[in-house]
């Protein structure tokens, strides 16, 4: 598997201008302006003009708004949009840019809605605690969605400094993840202490954007505090106890280093909820899919059938029972969340017509609004 990432996925370059060019002379718009999506808060964006070196405000068209078929087709962090000035700081937006990376999750609760978090990443770190939420399992469940995203993942371990003078417990915990996660490449870390942050530096020396993702109170923010060098997020204690974090980013923001690279902060994801056509299983579990070709059935379940090549890979110790139990919890939730949106579903039907009546009260009341700005 390779672990280099394709760093085009986040830059501006000759595919995109001429993509940009394109859509320009579909929309017919004027004076139309190349810009990135480096924030979000509510329905407002903050933008990096590419042309203009300078920031400003986005908001959305109506057409995008009313033309949009779900969240996915509407802007979020990292993403390259077309816009054109309004007044002063303040742009709309017309048009997202085909996306080259895009992670996803499907909303919590029942509703089949995918929740876009980020765009164009070359690498996404997953940040896990070391602490008492301590979770490897929860780590395969994220990865599955971060290798379709086609961004790079990267684990980070933080709080290792909860380990000194426990240094074999501590080599324990980082074998059981590089376990969890064949592939990726595995990191541990201390905010408190600044250990092991120089191992870091060499994903920031390549002008690359990427995402921090991880729980509440794993330690994002305080990470990117001090690749930044200055504050930028209040950063309350965890409680010892619990291991819950009382601070929270509520919002998606992206921050430029001295390189020249991008970091996006996003807010705390305890348990990210598959929206997935299922490809990033296999590069979550290769083993299993490496020992299924010596399967006797090709739709072998790995459950009953005799000649089962993963059944035998279990037996001989190549295969965890542990790997094995979470790669069919997933696969059955993938599984589910796939025929529950088939297009011929009572659940889907309900959920499209829903979403319709959300565009056209969305459209109602941005009108009113325009109406009222302008008056």
């Amino acid at each position: 598997m390779d672990q280099k990432p394709s760093l085009n996925l986040s830059v501006w370059d000759a595919d995109r201008e001429k993509e940009f060019i394109k859509i320009s002379e579909d929309l017919g718009v004027s004076d139309p302006v190349s810009a990135r999506i480096i924030g979000e808060q509510g329905q407002e964006f903050r933008l990096e003009l590419g042309s203009l070196k300078e920031e400003g405000t986005g908001m959305l068209t109506g057409a995008l708004r009313f033309n949009a078929g779900s969240s996915l087709d509407l802007p979020v962090a990292g993403d390259w949009v077309l816009v054109t000035k309004l007044s002063g700081e303040e742009y709309l937006i017309h048009k997202v840019l085909p996306r080259r990376s895009l992670l996803v999750r499907k909303v919590k609760g029942e509703t089949l809605k995918p929740d876009p978090i980020c765009a164009n990443m070359d690498r996404i770190f997953l940040l896990h605690g070391l602490d008492g939420d301590f979770q490897p399992r929860r780590l395969e469940r994220t990865l599955i969605q971060i290798w379709e995203s086609k961004a790079t993942p990267v684990v980070v371990l933080t709080k290792k400094d909860l380990y000194s003078g426990k240094e074999e417990e501590l080599r324990e915990k980082i074998d059981i993840v590089r376990k969890s996660c064949p592939g990726v490449e595995v990191f541990s870390v201390s905010n408190h202490k600044q250990e092991g942050l120089e191992e870091l530096e060499m994903f920031w020396k390549d002008g690359s954007t990427s995402a921090f993702i991880g729980s509440s109170g794993v330690g994002k923010s305080s990470l990117l505090n001090l690749l930044i060098g200055e504050k930028i997020r209040s950063v309350n204690e965890v409680r010892e106890s619990d291991s819950k974090g009382r601070h929270t980013t509520t919002n998606r923001w992206m921050f430029r280093l001295d390189s020249g690279a991008w970091i996006l902060d996003t807010p705390g994801m305890r348990e990210i909820q598959l929206w997935s056509d299922g490809s990033g299983l296999e590069e979550t579990f290769p083993e299993i899919f490496e020992a299924s070709s010596d399967c006797k059935f090709q739709d072998c379940s790995h459950i009953s059938e005799p000649d089962c090549g993963v059944k035998l890979a279990i037996e001989l110790g190549k295969i965890s029972e542990e790997r094995f139990k979470s790669y069919l919890k997933l696969k059955r939730e993938l599984e589910r969340t796939a025929n529950l949106s088939a297009p011929n579903s009572v659940e889907f039907r309900e959920q499209k017509a829903k979403w319709k009546s959300i565009h056209k009260e969305q459209k109602r009341m941005q009108q009113q609004r325009d109406r009222e700005r302008y008056r």
